[in-house]
């Protein structure tokens, strides 16, 4: 059988779709005919008859045994799969599958617990010592120093201290008036009443009713309604549209 007579009995065989025992009996035959065929001899019938037709002839008959899955499976599973050479390789291939890392934060992860004021405060209490240490220490040496910079730098210092302790003071005594409007509540519930559940708004209201009782008995509610104004018409002033300068 010679090249020109295997190679229309490889295009004939390529034709068919069915993939029976005949068509691969077929295709073993022609291996073996083909890998008698010389070198020189399949060289020339490729320039006889066109690359195009003598790869779709040679290649295709391989192409079609690659195509079982006997072929596609691999040896070992952790090995990368092998790729074809006639398919561009990306770029990016991810050969090795890599978990992606997640990163956690902890103060908005539930796997963390729910955060508790209380339990914060009490384990942390220590720096409330420290802290007071450090005012008296400002404190002195603001007594001391004698350079307007340093004083001024020192007094802002211990107004930020003031000011953040008066802070912390107040969401504590918040704290404690929810804690307690609750505990009464529960106890109401358990005596048969159905629960009742204030709004933000209305818990703002009893809020300022509770600071300006406070402010009232300490004689600073003046003070603090004269500020308040001072802050309102200030407002209200950058809302204004300014007067505008015609030129003459």
């Amino acid at each position: 059988m010679d090249t020109n007579d295997a190679l229309n009995s490889r295009e004939n065989s390529s034709e068919d779709e069915t993939g029976s025992d005949e068509d691969k009996d077929d295709i073993a035959h022609l291996k073996e005919e083909l890998s008698e065929i010389p070198f020189c001899d399949l060289e020339a019938l490729k320039h006889k008859v066109g690359s195009k037709r003598y790869n779709k002839a040679i290649h295709g008959l391989f192409e079609k045994e690659g195509s079982s899955s006997k072929l596609q499976k691999r040896e070992n599973r952790n090995r990368p799969r092998e790729m074809s050479s006639k398919k561009q390789v990306p770029r990016l291939r991810q050969v090795i599958p890599v978990k992606k890392r997640m990163n956690r934060d902890p103060r908005f992860d539930e796997l963390s617990g729910h955060f508790n004021q209380e339990k914060f405060d009490k384990a942390y209490s220590f720096l409330t010592d420290i802290k007071a240490n450090e005012k008296k220490q400002l404190q002195k040496e603001l007594q001391k120093t004698k350079q307007p910079e340093r004083k001024q730098q020192l007094e802002s210092l211990l107004k930020r201290m003031e000011q953040q302790e008066a802070a912390k003071k107040t969401a504590e005594a918040k704290r404690q008036t929810e804690k307690q409007r609750k505990k009464s509540e529960l106890e109401l519930v358990k005596q048969g009443k159905r629960p009742f559940y204030l709004k933000k708004s209305d818990k703002r209201k009893l809020e300022l009713a509770e600071k300006f009782k406070k402010l009232k008995s300490s004689g600073k509610l003046d003070q603090y309604l004269k500020k308040k104004g001072k802050n309102v018409a200030s407002k209200e002033r950058k809302k204004m549209p300014q007067r505008r300068v015609v030129e003459t």
